[in-house]
């Protein structure tokens, strides 16, 4: 009986990372990791980012009486870089998923483009170019798309993941048949996926990481809810 359960939880864990690994695909190289830089082919890119805006602690906790999960926050801040586009780049495609054992949500998709460099569509807080060849030291002028090895840095508006989609929400987070003194954990995996795309070419690159979130029912009084700030806030 304990060998078809560990299975079970096997197979959800497999379709789970999945349907994120459709959306982290990759249209050319990708690998993932912090700043892992795509040399399977060129041109070539990489993504790095404040691991506050992924993470949260060792172990976040919410502690409520209720069992309830309020929201799941984001705001990343990452850094993009792309090295041997010989016209420079035309587009800069940022994506963020996460995902649970009930599905996945995106929470982010925004493109950035060289026809408008200082544009801060829908969630982008603010663009920035990188100084140097794609080095991580963030610029006060807009990216230049044009340059051959270039980047820039993307800050994304603080949005709750769990308002962005069917999946990750209070409901699937919370654990309200929870006794006095018992926990609950979920993981969720985070997916940040940047395409690159320019000079007749497109580069994908892909971070992800996983955050387990738990709520504690405590044995005496508690206030009722929480949130679990996920950000680099």
């Amino acid at each position: 009986m304990t060998s078809h359960a560990a299975t079970d939880d096997e197979q959800r864990t497999t379709t789970r990372r999945s349907v994120l690994g459709g959306v982290a695909a990759t249209a050319g190289a990708a690998l993932a990791g912090v700043g892992a830089l795509a040399t399977a082919s060129r041109p070539a890119a990489a993504v790095d980012g404040d691991p506050a805006a992924f993470e949260a602690g060792d172990a976040p906790t919410v502690t409520s009486n209720d069992g309830l999960i309020e929201s799941v926050y984001l705001s990343p801040t990452v850094d993009v870089s792309w090295t041997d586009f010989s016209a420079g780049v035309e587009r800069v495609t940022l994506t963020l998923a996460v995902g649970s054992e009930a599905g996945v949500d995106e929470v982010y998709r925004e493109t950035l483009s060289a026809s408008d460099p200082a544009a801060t569509p829908g969630d982008v807080a603010s663009v920035r170019g990188l100084d140097g060849d794609g080095a991580d030291t963030p610029s006060d002028a807009p990216p230049e798309f044009g340059a051959v090895d270039g980047g820039l840095t993307a800050a994304f508006e603080r949005v709750d993941a769990t308002a962005r989609g069917d999946a990750v929400t209070t409901e699937t987070l919370s654990a309200t048949d929870l006794s006095g003194g018992e926990t609950a954990t979920t993981t969720l995996d985070v997916v940040f996926r940047a395409d690159v795309a320019g000079s007749g070419e497109e580069v994908t690159v892909v971070r992800t990481t996983t955050v387990d979130l738990t709520v504690e029912n405590p044995a005496g009084d508690a206030t009722a809810g929480g949130s679990v700030a996920v950000d680099a806030v």
